[in-house]
């Protein structure tokens, strides 16, 4: 059964080994460019953040120039990729990502808003609810998996006392028609400084440009 993590993984050994190596570099020197650099010893964050950088590469970024690889997977004559796979690249090609804030939580079920797009969605939660809190402030990818809305593999968390703070960064985003994706790339550098910083208030770091 072809799972979207599998095919991220399948379509990752296609699209950023052997040839396509250099491709799959430059994109991750761009990925971390713009939503703040990382290193090994950062535990827990490192590792999500590459998990995102893969998403992000698979489906949004345009490689060589053309459309991402989960989009071209879609349009692929069947051969590479099985019919399975090419369906499941469906739902990674249309996936949304975005900031939510989490409006309730209840029978393995998360009601969240979308603060740049503006939709309320359903979304299930099958690895449980515990520890997301009503008015939490988040990154996420949300994905049809065939039978209902669920997470891709990774979240960021905004720290709480900075919810204001980011409410704010979105108006101005807004009012400046500033696209979703450099948004959250700006508020993903906060949250890596706040991160690296961690003597200093997150209210503090926040209050940056980023």
């Amino acid at each position: 059964m072809v799972t979207i993590q599998s095919l991220v993984e399948r379509l990752a050994s296609v699209f950023a080994e052997g040839e396509n190596k250099v491709e799959a570099l430059r994109a991750r020197a761009e990925y971390f460019d713009r939503a703040g650099k990382v290193f090994d010893d950062d535990g827990d964050l490192f590792e999500s953040r590459m998990a995102s950088f893969l998403e992000w590469y698979i489906i949004e970024r345009a490689f060589q120039g053309g459309p991402p690889p989960a989009a071209r997977v879609v349009s692929e004559p069947a051969g590479r990729f099985s019919d399975e796979e090419r369906r499941a690249a469906v739902h990674l090609h249309t996936s949304h990502r975005s900031l939510f804030e989490l409006g309730a939580a209840a029978d393995g079920h998360l009601e969240l808003d979308d603060l740049i797009g503006g939709a309320r969605f359903r979304v299930r939660e099958r690895r449980g609810t515990t520890g997301f809190e009503v008015g939490a402030l988040f990154e996420a990818r949300l994905l049809w998996d065939g039978e209902a809305v669920v997470f891709g593999k990774t979240f960021l968390f905004h720290p709480p006392d900075v919810r204001e703070r980011v409410l704010e960064l979105v108006d101005k985003a807004a009012l400046a028609g500033t696209p979703a994706a450099d948004l959250m790339f700006q508020l993903a550098r906060l949250h890596t400084r706040w991160h690296r910083f961690g003597h200093l208030s997150a209210a503090k770091i926040y209050s940056g440009d980023g």
